[in-house]
């Protein structure tokens, strides 16, 4: 009887083991986590609407822990089997260990990004140097909790707490169908309120884009000849600057017209509040009868992600192989999945999964988003739009963002050596930190940049041809981009603190109905 008593025990113990990691994830982590970034979320979120993000962010934590959930179980229940007490006793050791670091990871996090606000080296160094020692840090501190009687004991007092907060957490899932994208507008109202003589829009948006890389605005390099060309019959602002330095924030200030302070979407993974959107071009166009579509080729610039795909009526997006946080796609189903994923156990997830796209799943000659699978099913639209009324078709081309490296015929144009081939060579890790890059180094990144220029303008070239021979000559449209890159002032990227010229210096080309005349305007503007 004794040895069935102390087989349960062992056995309830192990089930213990397998489900504390878990339910500290969710219950302790998790809340921790959550809170740290509050004052964030409240830039661009209501109040009422960090339910459904943490809602979100429960059940992605809950998804993700459910399989190691189960492996670990499935080695328990093998191991019991097999009659192996000890390394039985060890395995449920090491789940009770992976608890621990959980439960303490968040302290040493909100300490880490404490001493990284005072690091004014401009140099992911320090950032690197605290990762370490928190993931350190935590594995250390783990083992007396984990490897003592005394440890386990408080280990256990902790789940309890843990099981009811994440009992706590889950009754949140209750918010989700609560909390949605709406439909905006009527099909049937929207067709009978637009008069026909309305001009069609056409959006173009180049990620990454700057004007002073672009042989239209004077480059050395023969970066954009297709652009050239169309400007032949357009009105070029040689003197249009971006209000934000990163894709969020510009695609926000273009779709609403207004500066980032007021539409609020000041993170990569914010959107604009409420107000902003209820007045963007795209709901003004909906309720004003236009037919409205997009192509999302960079995820962050994707309609439904940003919360304007209720007025869309055709929407597309496709995952570029870059990012696993916030696809458009996801954002219809569940819209607060973008902030939820800002939490730290998804944030080390997502850069986990980057690392196996570099490492594994990443063509070697090219990462790029290829322009044809936006263009393609843009004009395809195009034949099936109703001709009564007028289109509204906003695309968005995602080279010639990092990395650089573009593919063939295009690879080599500007540069013929074999350095920044590839996906993984032409992608500068140190963004902004590019001092501490050898000039040879950034001049051949910057012709692998201009070799992607003239990639993305080839087919930026063959998207307005085959848009205005669909729509026909009664067309606005405007190429522009959401912000521009740097090479310059030991500077590099675009999302750091620096504003260079060459990051917010943008293309503004916008041909009106009928245009034939090529006019340069010298007058200062902006996105909004």
């Amino acid at each position: 009887m004794r040895g069935a008593g102390g087989g349960r025990h062992l056995r309830h113990a192990a089930w213990r083991a397998a489900l504390a990691p878990v339910l500290i994830v969710l219950g302790i982590a998790l809340p921790l986590t959550f809170l740290a970034r509050v004052s964030q979320y409240l830039y661009y979120l209501r109040p009422s609407e960090l339910l459904p993000t943490y809602a979100t962010a429960w059940l992605l934590l809950a998804l993700l822990c459910l399989p190691l959930l189960l492996i670990a179980a499935l080695a328990l229940s093998l191991l019991r089997l097999g009659g192996l007490h000890r390394p039985k006793r060890i395995l449920v050791r090491l789940l009770l260990w992976a608890a621990a670091v959980a439960a303490i990871a968040p302290f040493l996090l909100d300490v880490a990004t404490w001493l990284r606000a005072f690091d004014e080296r401009a140099s992911a160094g320090m950032g690197a140097m605290l990762e370490a020692a928190l993931a350190g840090g935590s594995l250390a501190l783990g083992l007396p909790l984990a490897f003592t009687h005394r440890g386990r004991n408080a280990l256990q007092r902790l789940q309890r707490t843990a099981a009811l907060l994440a009992a706590l957490g889950g009754l949140t899932l209750l918010s989700l169908p609560f909390f949605r994208w709406g439909s905006a507008v009527s099909a049937q109202a929207a067709s009978a309120a637009a008069p026909l003589a309305r001009p069609n829009i056409v959006l173009l948006t180049i990620d990454a884009l700057s004007a002073q890389h672009m042989s239209l605005y004077g480059a050395e390099r023969p970066t954009t000849p297709s652009l050239d060309a169309f400007a032949r019959q357009a009105t070029v602002f040689d003197r249009a600057y971006a209000n934000g330095n990163f894709t969020t924030a510009g695609v926000a200030t273009i779709l609403t017209g207004t500066r980032p302070w007021t539409h609020r979407a000041f993170e990569v993974f914010s959107w604009p509040i409420a107000a902003a959107r209820r007045a963007s071009l795209p709901a003004l166009l909906a309720r004003a009868g236009y037919e409205t579509g997009y192509v999302a080729t960079n995820p962050y610039a994707g309609a439904s992600r940003i919360g304007f795909g209720p007025y869309f009526d055709f929407r597309r997006s496709d995952a570029v192989p870059m990012s696993l946080a916030c696809p458009d796609r996801a954002a219809v189903f569940l819209p607060y999945e973008c902030p939820a994923a800002q939490i730290a156990p998804l944030v080390f997830v997502q850069q986990l999964w980057n690392s196996v796209q570099y490492s594994l799943l990443l063509t070697p000659d090219n990462r790029h988003f290829d322009p044809r699978r936006a263009i393609e099913p843009a004009l395809a639209w195009l034949e099936t739009v109703d001709k009564r009324r007028p289109v509204f078709l906003w695309v968005h081309l995602f080279p010639p963002h990092a990395p650089y490296a573009a593919p063939p015929p295009w690879l080599g144009r500007f540069d013929a050596s074999a350095g920044a081939r590839t996906a993984a060579t032409s992608d500068p890790a140190e963004l902004y930190a590019f001092r501490q890059v050898p000039p040879q180094r950034v001049q051949l990144l910057e012709a692998r940049y201009d070799e992607a220029v003239q990639y993305v303008d080839y087919y930026a070239g063959e998207f307005l041809a085959g848009a205005l021979e669909r729509l026909g000559p009664n067309t606005v449209v405007v190429v522009t981009s959401d912000h521009g890159e740097s090479f310059g002032h030991g500077y590099g990227g675009h999302a750091g603190p620096g504003l260079y010229d060459s990051i917010i210096h943008i293309p503004l080309i916008i041909e009106l109905p009928r245009q034939t005349d090529a006019e340069r305007v010298d007058a200062l503007v902006q996105q909004i």
